[in-house]
């Protein structure tokens, strides 16, 4: 893939994320922060059992939700990361990325999560990407699987940004 075809799509699945995932205002139905946190850690935790990971490599949390973040929103705003991280089990041959990244979306999709982004719009052979976002949660996963640089694996959930203190 030509480097400037291969930039215009991750600026594309940058644009797409940025936009599902904004930061919004006071919506009356919208989860609190502790609810949409239990929340992703649990889906987290899901995804991480899951056959479909362990059929691809192995992956283990880094972070669980367990602090307020400030990137990422406006100021007096706050969310919380869920990331994990891993490497294919066997040579670049025996998991192609994009088919990882899709087996995980599919676990994600199952959670009641839709596709946003994945790597058929990507069109690489050595990176697969699928960006999921739960709407009523208000919820993002992302999974990025590469081939080249380790971590092969990295997945990165997170909410949707609340007012400091709510």
């Amino acid at each position: 893939m030509r480097p400037d075809i291969r930039r215009l799509s991750v600026a594309a699945v940058l644009v797409s994320l940025v936009v599902v995932t904004g930061c919004t205002g006071g919506e009356s139905d919208k989860p609190t922060l502790e609810e949409a946190t239990k929340q992703l850690i649990a889906d987290g935790d899901k995804l991480l059992a899951s056959r479909e990971v362990a059929a691809s490599g192995k992956v283990t949390a880094t972070e669980r939700a367990d602090k307020d973040t400030e990137s990422g929103c406006v100021p007096g705003q706050v969310q919380r990361f869920f990331r994990a991280q891993g490497d294919l089990s066997g040579p670049p041959a025996v998991h192609m990325p994009y088919n990882s990244a899709g087996l995980m979306q599919s676990v994600l999709k199952f959670m009641g999560y839709d596709s946003v982004v994945n790597d058929r719009d990507l069109g690489d052979e050595n990176l697969g990407v699928s960006v999921v976002h739960n709407p009523k949660m208000g919820l993002t996963f992302t999974v990025t699987v590469r081939n080249g640089q380790k971590p092969n694996i990295m997945i990165v959930g997170k909410t949707s940004c609340y007012a400091h203190g709510r």
